[in-house]
C-alpha cells in the first residue's frame, strides 16, 4: 500500500491458499487487528495477551534451564 506521493502506510492484506484476497484494508494495529479476527471468527478473549504468551515463554525457558542445569551437574559430578 503506497501513499501519495511517497512513503508506505500501514494495513492489513489478506489472501487464502487458492489466492483469492480476503482483505486489504489500510490502518493501524488495532484496526488491522480486528479486521483479521472478524475474518477468523474469533473475538478479543480468544487471543491470548502480549503479557500471558510472554510469561509462558519465560516460563518455558526457566524449565529448560533448570533441565540443562541439572544435566551439567551430573555431568560435573561424574
Amino acid at each position: 500500500m503506497k501513499k501519495a506521493p511517497s512513503g508506505t502506510t500501514r494495513g492489513v492484506f489478506v489472501v487464502d491458499k487458492s489466492g483469492k484476497v480476503l482483505a486489504a484494508e489500510p490502518g493501524g494495529p488495532p484496526a488491522t487487528v480486528e479486521v483479521v479476527r472478524k475474518l477468523v471468527g474469533g473475538s478479543a478473549e480468544s487471543v491470548p495477551a502480549k503479557g500471558e504468551v510472554m510469561q509462558k515463554e519465560d516460563a518455558e525457558a526457566a524449565k529448560t534451564a533448570d533441565e540443562v542445569a541439572d544435566s551439567a551437574a551430573k555431568v560435573d559430578s561424574a
